[in-house]
């Protein structure tokens, strides 16, 4: 049976597309979720990865059925840098499956995050039968002059920071779009790549089937923020930020938001000592953010239950973060002076860009209302510290 991608809409047989039959995935000569999968793993070329994330892009096919804690991936890709691409094929007859989907492969995401380069090629060759360094071999064959030891620490830096892209491919996806990336936006682990991807079928009765994958929605990457910490030549990094408890499937049902926002709630009445700041805004994963006079910076205060502190810090879109936090080292050691005690370094790996962040242990304090009034103090001196620096350099911006 022929296969034609999406560039078959650009040709002269686009008369013939628009007279051809849909089909509805799953009903349609018994092609379902395991015939989606496998076509998918032997074409990966059909997964619009361009239009979702294309610092993803190639993608060298390494298995189906990949095994993890959460259960297994249904196909598993890589690049020749070393990311991870998970796709997740479900067909989207039962509403409710919609939400549990999303939450499942945000399992198998985080089950992924917390393995080694070893702990990788060991599933891959379980899963695909065959032996030796296949991730490598994978992406080898992508980019012939490939070496293996950059590939292999760039893979397993990609993995402890969690650089996956995530995609879920079924029929029918459109209905109920805006409910599955309210989960994502309020769920994912951040440095995730999310993305939508509805898999339309056109047969032409014995001449051939047209597969169209078109991306319905897709999620910004957002960088996570790491301590990286060396201690007599042992090194250590550290996820530190506000966010860990990604919601599992069996809890996708609940809505902790609400809770969340309620305690939240007094900090997005606070005053500063600058004037001109805006209160603090909730964010649905258990943080506040007050934006700065600076496009894509703000400054985060959190509170993370499961790892039982609360804190304060610099953030911003990666991009923007990066080129600003280098120009505020310049001026690092008068800015840690007027910050409070406690800073510590957020930095990517290796620590180019120290970033400036603050902690405090939750049960240090006597109750809710202290917590709440610390953060408030810290966020204060964070805003009195950064407000003023940032605007000038907006200034300075605009003037050249």
């Amino acid at each position: 049976m022929p296969l034609y991608g999406d560039m078959i809409l650009k040709s002269s047989a686009v008369q013939d597309f628009q007279l051809a039959s849909r089909l509805q995935m799953g009903f349609a000569e018994g092609r379902d979720e395991a015939w989606l999968r496998d076509l998918l793993a032997a074409h990966p070329n059909l997964l619009p990865i361009d239009e979702v994330d294309p610092s993803f892009a190639p993608l060298a096919p390494l298995c189906t059925e990949m095994r993890t804690e959460a259960g297994p991936v249904d196909v598993a890709l890589i690049s020749p840098t070393g990311r991870l691409t998970l796709v997740e094929c479900k067909l989207w007859r039962n509403p409710e499956a919609r939400r549990k989907v999303v939450a499942q492969i945000l399992d198998y995401a985080r089950a992924i995050s917390r393995w080694t380069y070893a702990d990788l090629q060991r599933q891959v060759a379980a899963a695909s039968g065959r032996k030796g360094n296949v991730p490598f071999e994978a992406a080898k064959g992508l980019a012939p002059d490939l070496d293996e030891a950059v590939f292999v620490d760039a893979t397993a830096r990609a993995l402890r920071e969690g650089r996956f892209l995530l995609l879920i491919a079924g029929d029918g996806i459109r209905e109920g779009v805006s409910g599955m990336t309210d989960l994502i936006t309020r769920n994912a682990a951040l440095g995730f790549s999310f993305g939508l991807i509805e898999v339309a079928l056109y047969g032409f009765g014995e001449d051939g089937l047209i597969v169209q994958p078109r991306v319905v929605a897709k999620t910004e990457t957002i960088e996570r923020l790491f301590v990286r910490v060396v201690t007599e030549g042992e090194e250590t990094i550290a996820e530190q930020f506000p966010d860990d408890s990604v919601e599992s499937a069996a809890e996708v049902g609940e809505d902790p938001s609400a809770a969340d926002r309620a305690w939240w709630e007094p900090l997005t009445h606070m005053t500063f000592d600058d004037p001109e700041q805006e209160p603090p805004a909730f964010r649905p994963r258990n943080h506040v953010r007050a934006q700065m006079p600076y496009p894509g910076l703000w400054i985060t205060a959190y509170r993370s239950i499961s790892t039982g502190v609360c804190g304060v810090f610099l953030a911003g879109f990666r991009t923007t973060r990066a080129s600003v936090l280098e120009w505020l080292n310049a001026d690092r050691d008068a800015i840690l002076e007027q910050l409070p005690d406690g800073i510590y370094p957020g930095s990517s790996s290796p620590p180019k860009e120290p970033g400036f962040y603050i902690e405090h242990p939750l049960n240090q304090f006597d109750s809710d209302d202290a917590c709440r009034q610390w953060l408030a103090d810290t966020l204060n001196q964070f805003v009195n510290v950064f407000r003023p620096r940032l605007k000038a350099l907006a200034r300075e911006q605009q003037a050249v």
